[in-house]
């Protein structure tokens, strides 16, 4: 691939503030606020401020270039590798990098007509995360099995390890369509009939026959490697309740004891009209992905994520939901609309740990489980000082023209 040669100009001692635009006729703005976040030992993720074309629209997409050597520090040389986004989004996640280096990166914008802004923007950089070595996967759930109207049986992926101390509280389970209505968690352990240890039997208050359960198992819940469930749609599962009595071994009473049998199978939901009710939500969003972004003083968190499949063609909405208690609690939730795979939050207070949800909605009101994923902000954004301080630095090399 041909990387555009650019070279150096002298950067005013205004960019030690703001990189201003260098306009040329025709020209779309050059871009700036370009900031950079490592998401994990492969990728980093990327947000900047919407440029404009000539005629004052948004532009058509952005072009990333990056490497492993800072070109505007150094004054001279190229980027190693360039990307264009799909579309104007003022976000890019940057895969397929090397665990545990140093990325620097700059872009441009692209306006309908394929014409380049004159310069890179200011140039950004991050550190990919070390690559993990060793068992680093985290227990799922498998599946989840009403056993009787006060017993429910997990499966996960792996033999789990349960907290000494109230290892019931570690699960939580609500109704599917009510989600403020818990069902109360009186035991759990491990099943003893599992001579693997990787399913898990809770006991619990009497279950309403036919109702749709969620259950979550939380991350005081480890594999024997240490690595806790992961907030997500992989920490829980759904299932129907039953009132089938428990059985009860060694209960003496008169007469031949009657056999257990299966109880019936779930009659169809049907409405008034007599047809069959949809009580099927959308699947979930997946590749649930979350970024930070220093600014002054405060953070912005940026999300990424893949749509639903929405396999019944009746998806009508995407909601976010936002906690500040590790999801025991959620805020009423913002509309997202449908075809969202990416948003934005920001002026965030540094030093939280946010939790986010985001589900899917259909037509007959049905609402998914939704994916979820939390960040621990770092206690404060970065001072005004060491932006001054940084852009001062660099001002030898912010703007780099094209070659004519």
């Amino acid at each position: 691939m041909k990387i555009n040669t650019k070279r150096s100009i002298i950067a005013l001692f205004a960019a030690a503030i703001l990189a201003l635009p260098v306009f040329a006729a025709g020209e779309p703005d050059n871009v700036t606020g370009l900031s950079a976040t490592a998401v994990d030992s492969v990728s980093i993720g990327l947000s900047w401020n919407s440029a404009q074309d000539a005629e004052g629209g948004l532009v058509s997409y952005y072009r990333i270039y990056y490497g492993t050597t800072s070109v505007q520090m150094a004054g001279e040389g190229d980027y190693d590798t360039e990307v264009d986004t799909p579309d104007n989004s003022t976000s890019y996640i940057v895969e397929g990098l090397t665990p545990d280096t140093t990325y620097y990166f700059s872009a441009t914008a692209i306006d309908s007509d394929d014409v380049e802004s004159e310069a890179y923007s200011i140039e950004a950089s991050a550190i990919t995360m070390a690559e993990e070595v060793g068992d680093t996967t985290s227990p799922t759930v498998v599946d989840v099995e009403a056993v009787d109207k006060s017993h429910v049986t997990i499966e996960f992926s792996e033999p789990v390890i349960l907290p000494d101390l109230l290892p019931e509280a570690a699960f939580s389970i609500t109704q599917q369509i009510n989600p403020s209505s818990v069902l109360e968690i009186l035991t759990a352990e491990i099943d003893a009939e599992d001579e693997t240890g990787a399913t898990v039997m809770l006991g619990t208050a009497d279950q309403a026959l036919n109702v749709n359960y969620i259950v979550t198992a939380g991350v005081a819940v480890t594999d024997e490697a240490g690595n806790p469930i992961v907030s997500g749609s992989a920490d829980s599962g759904l299932f129907l309740g039953t009132d089938t009595e428990p059985v009860v071994d060694g209960a003496e009473g008169e007469g031949e004891e009657e056999p257990v049998v299966d109880s019936e199978p779930t009659e169809p939901v049907v409405d008034d009209t007599g047809e069959t009710e949809d009580t099927t939500p959308p699947e979930d969003i997946t590749d649930f992905v979350l970024s930070y972004i220093e600014q002054v003083e405060t953070f912005m968190i940026a999300m990424n994520w893949t749509a639903s499949i929405n396999s019944a063609k009746d998806l009508v909405d995407q909601i976010l939901y936002q906690s500040l208690d590790l999801g025991n609690t959620y805020d009423s939730g913002t509309s997202l609309g449908t075809t969202a795979t990416s948003h934005e939050i920001s002026d965030l207070e540094g030093g939280v740990e946010y939790t986010f949800k985001i589900t899917t909605k259909d037509s007959a009101g049905n609402e998914s489980v939704g994916a979820v994923q939390s960040i621990r902000l770092p206690q404060t954004g970065i001072g005004i000082g060491l932006l001054l301080l940084g852009s001062v630095a660099a001002a030898g090399g912010i703007l780099r023209r094209k070659q004519k």
